[in-house]
């Protein structure tokens, strides 16, 4: 057992590194041996869990879903749904744009376009995503998000809404502020979700 939790730790060290690394230096300027050196480990240990660096990229996506996990766990769940929805589409926007630059981001989605059988940034199994069907859901339960839409499609509006905003930034350099403009462009879509005899 404690041969797996040491094993499980040097994993979360590589990782950690990475992530530093990719956000200070960008994706194409960190090699594997700095990766290596600021993880203090050996090549056979990055090459134990990880076959190249853009298998460790797609990896960090767990990063990310640890964050939005420790967020959702302290929202006010009794508020509306679209508000709960608003509130950690604004979290995402804004600890995308203040822990990860353009160029780490661009180079997350480069890699899934790329190398779609590896662990996925953009699968259908992420918490992140399940946590928006998750709040959709609980909505339509409550009135508070229109039912004549499935779960899977309107979380499916939600995402490739968010995931354009989130390219644009790439593509801009991050010329605008991510969280701003994503919370502004939640208004728009928001109303689309309303139940059509309600108001919020």
């Amino acid at each position: 057992m404690k041969k797996n939790i040491e094993k499980d730790s040097l994993r979360q060290t590589i990782m950690d590194a990475a992530w530093d690394l990719f956000y200070k230096k960008g994706y194409e300027n960190t090699t594997i041996n700095d990766i290596i050196r600021q993880a203090g480990t050996s090549k056979g240990g990055f090459y134990y869990y990880f076959k190249a660096k853009d298998e460790l990229l797609n990896s960090l996506y767990s990063f990310f879903d640890r964050e939005y996990e420790k967020f959702y766990k302290t929202m006010d769940k009794s508020l509306n749904s679209l508000i709960q929805l608003k509130q950690l589409g604004q979290y995402v926007s804004y600890f995308i744009e203040g822990n990860v630059s353009p160029e780490f981001l661009c180079a997350l989605y480069k890699s899934q376009l790329s190398n779609q059988t590896q662990e996925n940034f953009l699968s259908t199994d992420r918490y992140y995503i399940k946590l928006v069907k998750k709040i959709i859901a609980e909505g339509q339960k409550k009135g508070e998000i229109r039912d004549d839409i499935p779960v899977d499609k309107l979380a499916h509006h939600v995402l490739v809404i968010e995931r354009g905003i989130f390219v644009d930034w790439c593509v801009q350099a991050g010329s605008f502020s991510l969280g701003y403009f994503g919370a502004q462009s939640f208004e728009f879509y928001s109303e689309f979700m309303k139940p059509h005899n309600k108001t919020q």
